[in-house]
């Protein structure tokens, strides 16, 4: 799935940016011309034509939005192999393990295991305001990052892991639970090393364990994106079930790869009443068919179901929001703009064209809270 111009960045992206209120120049971001024969490009344009895709939303659809949502959700779960996730774990109760909790100003920390399929443990950090509640949720899934939780969650390793952590905003665990949140930063499988996984230990794929856990996923009907999600379900099942926790209402918001687990978790999981992707969002596949992200998000086949634009159209009608930077780099403008105005669409057929907006971040691939706080502020409002 990787292209020939893949790079090193383009692996720690997983990919980037959208746009739908305010739309940026194309030439405002890097360009990434093809390097390609002509022939290649129409190649991939045949295969990977709109034509083909059975569920790309269309006004036309017979039976309109609603029908179009409950025809191609299944078939994404499929997809994504959450199907054949749930098969083998049918029979698996989640074990959880509490650790110690620690007191911080104005909210405690706990750190848990939890075992989503057998011999699959995800650790996850729980951060708690002071109070009984019952507080709203937020679930922050991390991108490629191998302690990407503790960062989230404002465990630091040393100073300098601090201070470049809160440069980027990417303590978002801590602003939630600061903003009355019950505030869960998970550890994503295939990514952190806390977290089950399969490692690339016999160096078969460029050294890259998060490459060798989709590559053994797809083996089994799997994938690491479908398998990120059923993560993420599983410990929703579980925060909802504390006395703390309101389940009306629940926050999903990731970076990078996270923000590629939060579109595709609120496509599949219907309790996620918000979803912030951040950095992570553009086409699978430009015009000339390319792809720039990370080979570990690739679903086989999805490009004969749609695109990415209507992955999210799945979250409607709850409230979206996508923010990219302008320096990211990871796409172009062209088709960030491109995938905002159909997620647009899809929303306004919906008939709540309010719940889907886009925000432009000044510098590059990374959180931005000025931007995305006031959105949850408001959507946890209008409901």
């Amino acid at each position: 799935m990787a292209s020939s111009i893949f790079t090193r960045r383009n692996f720690i992206g997983a990919l980037g940016g959208f746009a739908s209120a305010t739309l940026l120049p194309s030439f405002a971001m890097s360009q990434q011309p093809s390097a390609e024969p002509n022939s290649v490009e129409k190649f991939l344009g045949g295969i990977y034509s709109e034509s083909q895709q059975k569920f790309s939303f269309r006004d036309d659809y017979p039976g309109g939005f609603s029908k179009w949502q409950a025809d191609a959700r299944p078939i994404l779960r499929n997809l994504l192999g959450l199907d054949a996730i749930a098969k083998h774990a049918a029979e698996h109760t989640p074990k959880i393990v509490t650790g110690p909790t620690k007191q911080r100003p104005g909210h405690s920390i706990t750190k848990f295991t939890l075992e989503t399929e057998p011999n699959v443990v995800i650790p996850f950090w729980a951060l708690k305001p002071a109070g009984n509640g019952p507080f709203p949720l937020a679930i922050l899934p991390h991108g490629h990052d191998r302690i990407g939780h503790d960062s989230y969650a404002g465990v630091y390793q040393n100073d300098s892991h601090r201070e470049k952590t809160l440069a980027q905003d990417r303590d978002v665990a801590v602003q939630a639970v600061e903003r009355g949140f019950f505030a869960i930063a998970p550890a994503t499988r295939g990514l952190a090393t806390e977290a089950s996984g399969v490692p690339d230990i016999y160096k078969r794929h460029d050294n890259r364990d998060c490459r060798s856990q989709f590559m053994h996923a797809i083996l089994a009907g799997r994938t690491a994106v479908g398998e990120r999600v059923w993560d993420l379900s599983r410990v929703i099942d579980w925060a909802v079930k504390q006395d703390a926790v309101d389940a009306k209402q629940i926050l999903m918001m990731g970076n990078s790869g996270g923000g590629v687990a939060t579109m595709y978790a609120a496509a599949c999981d219907e309790r996620i009443t918000i979803a912030v992707p951040s950095c992570s969002f553009s086409v699978i596949a430009s015009q000339q068919g390319r792809i720039y992200h990370c080979d570990c998000c690739a679903i086989p086949g999805i490009l004969k179901w749609g695109e990415l634009y209507d992955v999210c159209g799945l979250a409607a009608p709850r409230h979206m929001l996508a923010v990219s930077g302008v320096k990211d780099g990871l796409h172009t403008a062209k088709d960030v703009n491109r995938s905002a105005k159909r997620v647009a669409a899809i929303f306004n057929a919906a008939g709540v064209g309010k719940n889907f907006e886009h925000k432009w971040g000044p510098e590059g691939h990374r959180f931005y809270k000025s931007l995305m706080w006031p959105f949850v502020e408001r959507a946890m409002k209008v409901g």
